[in-house]
């Protein structure tokens, strides 16, 4: 079987494709196919390609990689698309040590889990690696068990471990799962602040039919589309046709245009930016590329309206929250059970 670059050399240009968190110009390649793990909302591994990961040999991917440097000569990046690289770490470790031997050119990036270990991280870091693209997907351990995520919050070293071995994370986060609230969305709006990765995405859940999060969202009546057209918009880009009981599917658009907001606006993210333009020049042009993309996002009328929409709520949240921490407060429940005495004993 051809390696998959060998049909992109014959019908693609790479300068016609472009990932926000890649460098440009790039590849993208499968090197294995499944996925073990459960998660409700992924399409692939539930309609496709089932949950036993199945990877090709260490010296196959390292071919290929040798086959994108001598016949894409403009392509400084590859994509490891598969839906977790990282499955088996012997094998990852195997392929590094390939593309170590062969002395590899090109940068890569791949999909990892949430609690990668840094051991594989520095391992990845001597073969190329630039960037993991890493699935936290939500800042509250509710939402992350309905979704079958099996990981929770606290094991989320996945960023810290990147760090020490000198890679970047593009961070994934979604929301309008099974749960989901406007307290548990501020969670991971919170959770991606502290994270403070390179880059982050903010999306409202996509039930494609077939997966679980299809399934909840049909037999819960809280899919709006009356037909498959309404999944797209007239533009061709995805639509969210789907709600929670406590939030409409606006209301997630919405969050996710708010939370793009007020993470890449913030003095910790634009003080990293400038940090890793000076340490590595070569990142000004994807930086300068994808800022374009999002300009209309984080400038617009709408955005503004947006972020005031929601701070409104958030700190409607706040209040209602110190209240009823309040109420359940030892010193007020004390008081309480202070006053029945009294009344009992008039």
């Amino acid at each position: 079987m051809p390696f998959a670059s060998e049909i992109f050399a014959r019908f693609c240009n790479p300068h016609n494709y472009f990932f926000s968190a890649g460098r440009f110009p790039q590849v993208m390649v499968y090197t294995g196919r499944g996925c073990p793990y459960l998660c409700t909302f992924c399409v692939y591994p539930q309609n496709f390609y089932g949950h036993n990961y199945r990877h090709r040999s260490a010296e196959s991917i390292a071919a290929e990689f040798r086959y994108i440097e001598k016949n894409f000569p403009d392509v400084v990046e590859v994509t490891i698309e598969d839906d977790t690289f990282t499955v088996y770490k012997d094998h990852v470790i195997n392929v590094c040590k390939k593309l170590v031997e062969q002395k590899n050119r090109l940068t890569w990036t791949c999909n990892v889990r949430a609690d990668l270990d840094e051991e594989t991280m520095r391992w990845m870091k001597k073969a190329g690696c630039r960037l993991v693209i890493v699935g936290f997907e939500s800042g509250s351990n509710k939402i992350l068990k309905l979704m079958k995520k099996g990981v929770r919050v606290e094991q989320f070293r996945a960023a810290e471990n990147a760090k020490k071995a000198g890679l970047l994370v593009h961070a994934c986060y979604m929301m309008g799962n099974r749960g989901e609230t406007l307290e548990t969305m501020n969670e991971t709006l919170e959770l991606a602040k502290k994270m403070n990765t390179d880059t982050a995405q903010f999306f409202p859940l996509m039930v494609y039919p077939g997966t679980e999060a299809y399934n909840w969202a049909k037999s819960e009546g809280l899919i709006t589309a009356k037909s498959y057209d309404e999944w797209l918009t007239p533009e061709g880009l995805h639509n969210n046709v789907v709600g929670t009981h406590d939030l409409s599917a606006k209301d997630l658009v919405d969050f996710c245009n708010f939370a793009r907001r007020e993470y890449y606006l913030r003095p910790a993210y634009l003080m990293l930016k400038l940090k890793t333009i000076i340490t590595n020049p070569a990142d000004l042009r994807r930086t300068v590329k994808a800022f374009l993309n999002f300009y209309k996002y984080l400038f617009s009328k709408n955005s503004k309206n947006n972020k005031q929409k929601f701070m409104e709520k958030l700190d409607a949240l706040k209040i209602e929250s110190s209240k009823t921490a309040e109420i359940h407060s030892p010193s007020v429940q004390n008081k309480e059970t202070s006053q029945k005495k009294v009344e009992i004993g008039n």
